[in-house]
């Protein structure tokens, strides 16, 4: 690496001498820059300022930004085409020095910061800027170059911060970069194309990386603007909105200045329609970045802002009594949301019911409605909550309700009076949602006919017919969904199969919104609820129950899991989650699942979840083993629906255990090598797989953790760890990088872990491996092919786990090593696997045979019968099974990998 890094400036300075008419002084400029960079970099390196990696930066960005500043001052007063046609020695240097500022950077971060050099923002953009540079050299055009130097003043700031290691500047940085590097690059790369259409394409390329830099920053922003810094919702949405527009109007002013003053004669089509589609394009983009402000505040705000998402529960709680069977024994845990299900749950008699929520409006909203059934009759309670009469409401609310109310509550309904009086059923976000896509239907006259309990009929005509589109247009879900409390979390679930939950939707406006006592729908549609059409909470018949009982219903603010841990182990008999887990990854759902089922009673608790999702859509829930309850719901949101009693044999403890936490990650050209390796294994004839791994050493980790993606879910999530393995045989385990991911669980467990694997080489860096994590005494390092009668001799006969991490692949005889792994699983013990395959469904696809010829060049063979041979294996239940896709590292290619857990029965 060192030989690679001393060679780069020699190899460099033969490219600008045959490319570029350097004089003697533009030489010595160079060499004296580069000189300067050195010095500059090892003075600040004696100051011992932090990031080591961003002192070039820093140095290089405080040059530019001077010359590009003075730049700009020229182009307010001269204009852009004067200052552009007039190339000086100012403008010269500023080229010159940036190649000199590049070439270093390579250099010494290749000696000194390797790992933090990377491919995109290092050596890309590194060998673009020195062509680019050097092409305008040659043309005297680094004019050019000189005027956009004013973009590297957000860089400053940047880099000032990062060698500090202080915390990044956030709104000042975004809205400089904006104005720069979009707003002032946009115009100049138009004005440049009057000189040069190479510049111009070469800017729209660029442009196009600063956009998705913004949206970068815009992401990292909204997550780490908080607290009272937090910027309220309206404001940011409004700021990006006219950071979108006046790039609009940018763009538009710098396309129409070029097309009709560089063409004489009036344009032609085609090129009115190149621009007009480069314009559509980036305001595509920029619309992407508006959707990530929405979308990753909308529910989040509402939250913090204690605003109302949900005016009523969008659970039919008739499925949960179907197969909860709630007693006056039970303790129940679930989510308040408006509360709906909480009182009807109450309507069964439990003995306590604890009612979970983060949001603290939808608690008020439950208290304000146990306070109206401890104070009113009936006939007022209906008023107020199924027909939203504001008048009902406020001659009670200050005598009755506002007593028995603790004070945040009350400060709340004191100042939220306009929820009643605007008709409740149209509160917060969710109604907000209802009233524009009930809109459609009211004015269709399906109102009228759904108070009438008519029977559907096509006789909505165009309006109905517009709603079932609206529905089918999957695009328009990401915005619609925040709106119903729908996270895009959540809503990913359905990527897979997006024609599922359409044709769900369009039944549910076809058959079951005019469901008799369908109420969900009714109430929306309608605006209030029926005496016989309404939630079992408000029915006449239960109140006298309900006036009984209100005072068995416990408010906690927080999470399920933290209630659960409060109530303490063995008090929980009924734990309804809803489809909260919907928009959590694993990691949390174990986190969560593993708190709840501590304090489960044991003999007669149960769990019941909903989805948005056709199938279990995380291992940890699978490992649960729930039922699919197939009765019919209301609501028909939800694809599923399961309940799974308190497990047994299970150690919820061990499914929250930590690996390592170490992570590797290559230079690029420590990934360089590893690839001209591949390409050496893959031109041979002759497959040396023991040299193939032993070429590749130390970086054999670091390029494969990026390359083999899913490894950690896989190792913590997907192999059933709470049953507490205490034999495991990992199959092809190579440096076994896999058990650091669960080297907790290991100890935890005292699992005995036999490594096999073919070569020595990776068996030796796994022997030091071992010895780092401090499980020499319970790992046992195989050598050699798992199908071969010594190595067999070498292992137990049957043993709790066998994993193979993406290995079968590479097996020619891959039959015979599942059926070998098969046979060493003991009865209920475990088979897990992670592998490449092709995609499910898509096999014939022209993308997923690239990535079956590409990958076989390596001796990677992908093969739809790996899937299927273990889905169809006897004697083993599929317990997990997951199609996911991951990028290959420097090439747009996301091939799939599939994740398999199967029980020997």
């Amino acid at each position: 690496m060192a030989t690679t890094a001393a060679s780069f400036p020699t190899q460099m300075g033969q490219f600008l001498m045959e490319n570029v008419r350097f004089s003697s002084s533009d030489w010595m400029l160079l060499v004296s820059n580069m000189i300067a960079c050195a010095f500059v970099y090892y003075f600040l390196r004696l100051l011992k300022l932090p990031d080591h990696s961003w002192y070039l930066t820093l140095y290089s960005s405080f040059v530019t930004s001077f010359v590009g500043l003075y730049l700009f001052y020229h182009v307010c007063h001269d204009g852009f085409t004067a200052t552009i046609d007039n190339e000086t020695d100012i403008s010269r240097y500023a080229a010159i020095f940036f190649i000199g500022y590049c070439i270093m950077d390579l250099f010494l971060g290749s000696i000194h910061y390797e790992n933090l050099l990377t491919y995109d923002d290092g050596w890309t953009h590194h060998f673009l800027y020195i062509a680019v540079c050097a092409y305008l050299l040659h043309d005297g055009l680094t004019s050019l170059f000189a005027i956009a130097l004013v973009e590297e003043v957000p860089i400053l700031i940047l880099a000032f911060h990062e060698v500090q290691n202080k915390s990044r500047p956030s709104l000042l940085f975004g809205i400089l970069y904006f104005l720069t590097r979009i707003v002032f690059h946009t115009v100049l790369i138009y004005k440049a194309a009057q000189f040069s259409n190479l510049v111009f394409t070469v800017g729209l390329s660029l442009l196009i990386l600063h956009v998705k830099e913004f949206q970068r920053w815009v992401r990292g922003y909204l997550m780490r603007s908080h607290g009272r810094t937090r910027m309220p919702y309206r404001a940011k949405l409004a700021l990006f909105c006219s950071l979108l527009v006046a790039h609009a109007c940018a763009h538009c002013y710098a396309a129409y200045d070029l097309v009709f003053d560089k063409y004489t004669q009036p344009p032609s089509s085609p090129v009115v329609a190149m621009h007009a589609v480069i314009i559509l394009f980036f305001m595509y983009r920029f619309g992407v970045v508006i959707h990530d402000v929405y979308t990753q505040n909308f529910i989040m705000t509402s939250i913090g802002r204690k605003k109302i998402i949900y005016n009523i529960s969008w659970e039919d709680p008739a499925v949960d009594h179907n197969v909860m069977h709630m007693n006056d024994q039970d303790t129940v845990l679930t989510i308040s949301s408006a509360g709906c299900n909480v009182l009807d749950y109450l309507c069964e008699g439990p003995k306590k019911i604890i009612a979970v929520d983060m949001n603290a409006a939808q608690l008020h909203t439950l208290e304000l409605k146990l306070a109206c059934i401890r104070a009113l009759k009936w006939e007022e309670f209906f008023d107020i909550w199924g027909r939203s009469n504001y008048k009902v409401f406020k001659s009670v609310y200050e005598s009755k309700l506002r007593p028995l109310l603790k004070k945040e509550t009350a400060e709340f309904w004191d100042d939220n009076h306009n929820l009643f009086r605007d008709n409740f059923m149209y509160a917060g976000t969710s109604g907000l949602m209802a009233r524009i896509l009930c809109l459609p239907l009211r004015l269709s006259g399906i109102r009228k006919r759904v108070m009438n309990r008519e029977n559907f009929d096509e006789r909505g005509g165009i309006l109905l017919w517009l709603t079932l589109k609206l529905c089918s247009a999957t695009f328009l879900w990401s915005w619609i969904a925040p709106l119903g409390g729908v996270p895009l979390e959540q809503l990913n679930l359905l990527s897979r199969n997006p024609h599922v939950f359409v044709e769900r939707l369009i039944e549910v406006l076809t058959v079951r919104v005019w469901k008799p006592n369908n109420y969900f729908y009714y109430g929306y549609i309608v605006g209030e609820f029926a005496p016989d059409c309404c939630p079992r909470y408000l029915e006449k018949k239960n109140f006298a129950n309900l006036k009984k009982r209100w005072d068995r219903v416990e408010l906690f603010h927080g999470t399920w899991a933290d209630a659960a841990v409060r109530s303490g182990p063995g008090s929980i008999t009924i734990a309804s989650l809803l489809d909260s887990m919907d928009w959590m990854p694993a990691e949390m759902i174990a986190e969560n699942i593993s708190k709840v089922v501590a304090n489960m009673d044991k003999e007669n608790g149960r769990i019941f979840w909903r989805s948005f999702a056709d199938r279990v859509h995380s291992p940890v829930l699978a490992h649960l083993d729930g039922t699919l309850v197939p009765d019919y719901d209301r609501v028909g949101w939800y694809l599923t629906q399961f309940i799974a009693p308190t497990p047994e044999n299970y150690n919820p403890a061990m499914i929250v255990q930590q690996g390592s936490g170490r992570t590797f990650k290559n230079s690029f050209l420590g990934d360089v090598s590893v690839m001209l390796a591949m390409a050496k294994q893959g031109l041979s004839k002759v497959k040396d797989v023991r040299a193939f791994y032993k070429h590749q050493g130390k970086r054999y980790d670091g390029f494969r953790e990026a390359l083999l993606p899913g490894r950690e879910v896989f190792m913590r999530h997907v192999i059933p760890w709470a049953k507490e393995p205490t034999t495991w045989i990992s199959v092809g385990c190579g440096t076994a990088r896999d058990i650091e991911f669960v080297v907790g669980h290991v100890k935890k467990c005292k699992t005995k872990v036999y490594l096999c694997d073919l070569s020595d080489a990776l068996l030796e860096m796994a022997r030091e491996r071992v010895e780092e994590l401090g499980l020499t005494k319970q790992v046992v390092l195989v050598e050699g092919d798992i199908n071969s009668a010594a190595v067999k001799k070498k292992l137990p006969k049957q043993v709790d786990l066998v994993t193979c991490s993406y290995c079968v692949t590479m097996i020619p005889e891959w039959k015979k090593a599942m059926k070998t792994m098969s046979d060493l699983v003991a009865s209920g013990g475990n088979l897990a696997l992670i592998d490449f395959v092709e995609r499910e469904g898509r096999e014939r696809t022209w993308e997923q045979r690239l990535y079956k010829w590409w990958f076989a060049m390596d001796g990677v063979f992908f093969n739809k019968e790996h899937r299927e041979w273990l889905l169809n294996q006897k004697g083993f239940k599929t317990v997990w099974m997951s199609e996911e896709e991951g990028r290959v590292p420097y090439t747009p290619y996301r091939p799939t990998h599939y994740m398999y857990c199967g029980e020997k029965l």
